[in-house]
């Protein structure tokens, strides 16, 4: 088995990184055409094109890209496309846009999401700049997953569908994190593919779509990253983690237990962890191991000692002692 070639590192391009008179033409050659594959000139009467963009690939023909622009349109011409053209797109936009094709326009609002394919000519307009991202996957992927699906799809999916939302958020999740290995940038493409597949099916009435794992997986990810944004503050509450995800109590408890886990004992975890790395650092030794343990969410010293010993198998002390 050969082995597998390493990704291309994240991209990262900004319009401030060009200047000069032909500074909107470099724009549209490289930025567009180039790496988007689309053209792209600033609406009518406002500011010149000003964005900053990410671009990162997950593997296999996926990419997750962000952006921050000024008023502008895109155009995606499937002639312009080139090798790759029927690549679908799951895209939304902060502050809403309007998408024209040939046969009409479209109306997507703020956060709302829409499925669309380079394989298409279409446009989107965005009136009032703001934040883009896009997942890309290759529709030979998709295609497997979806019996019969059209070659050129175009979807305004409709509010309330959770599988959009954590497509996106999981992809720059992925896109983000550390270099992940072959087997599980795989792992993590398939829950992609799974969830955009999910959105281009008929979804009979009362069914669950996707299955478990595609929702599930990307979802628990998605709130592990949440509490550990959220580990000092005191107010971290399981209600409070499942009322920022949609979700109730029971169902934030059900995706720990799957990993043989619960909320308390992974915020509890995370915790000693980041209490464990304060005292292993010698710029902190001045600080008291009791203000470190208060300042990690734990008010009663002597729980704190006991739950550090069963987890390094070493009291704080002892921790502090060997970092010298």
């Amino acid at each position: 088995m050969q082995p597998t070639p390493s990704l291309p590192q994240r991209f990262q391009m900004s319009s401030r990184d060009y200047v000069g008179r032909d500074k909107a033409d470099a724009l549209r050659e490289l930025f567009g055409r180039a790496l988007m594959r689309v053209d792209l000139w600033p609406c009518d009467g406002a500011v010149p094109l000003d964005f900053a963009v990410t671009l990162a690939p997950l593997g296999a023909g996926a990419a997750y890209a962000h952006s921050e622009h000024t008023p502008a349109h895109f155009a995606h011409q499937p002639a312009r496309a080139g090798d790759g053209a029927d690549d679908l797109l799951l895209t939304t936009t902060q502050h809403g846009c309007a998408i024209r094709t040939p046969r009409g326009e479209l109306e997507i609002p703020a956060g709302g999401f829409v499925l669309h394919s380079k394989a298409r000519a279409h446009e989107f307009v965005h009136l009032w700049g703001g934040r883009t991202a896009s997942l890309q996957l290759p529709r030979g992927a998709l295609a497997q997953r979806v019996p019969g699906l059209a070659e050129a799809p175009l979807l305004a999916l409709p509010p309330g569908r959770p599988e959009p939302a954590l497509a996106l958020g999981y992809a720059r999740l992925v896109a983000e994190g550390p270099q992940l290995g072959a087997p599980l940038l795989d792992a993590a493409r398939s829950h992609l593919q799974e969830l955009v597949a999910s959105l281009l099916r008929p979804v009979p009435a009362g069914a669950h779509s996707p299955g478990h794992d595609a929702v599930d997986l990307p979802r628990l990810a998605l709130i592990q990253r949440d509490i550990l944004a959220r580990i000092t503050q005191p107010e971290l509450t399981l209600a409070l983690i499942a009322r920022a995800h949609h979700i109730t109590p029971r169902q934030v408890q059900r995706l720990f237990a799957r990993e043989g886990s619960c909320f308390s004992d992974y915020v509890r975890d995370a915790r000693l962890e980041r209490a464990r790395t304060a005292l292993a650092d010698p710029a902190q030794r001045h600080r008291r191991v009791l203000a470190i343990a208060l300042e990690n969410g734990f008010d009663d010293f002597s729980a704190f000692s006991r739950a550090f010993r069963r987890r390094f198998g070493r009291t704080p002390s002892e921790v502090r002692a060997s970092a010298g």
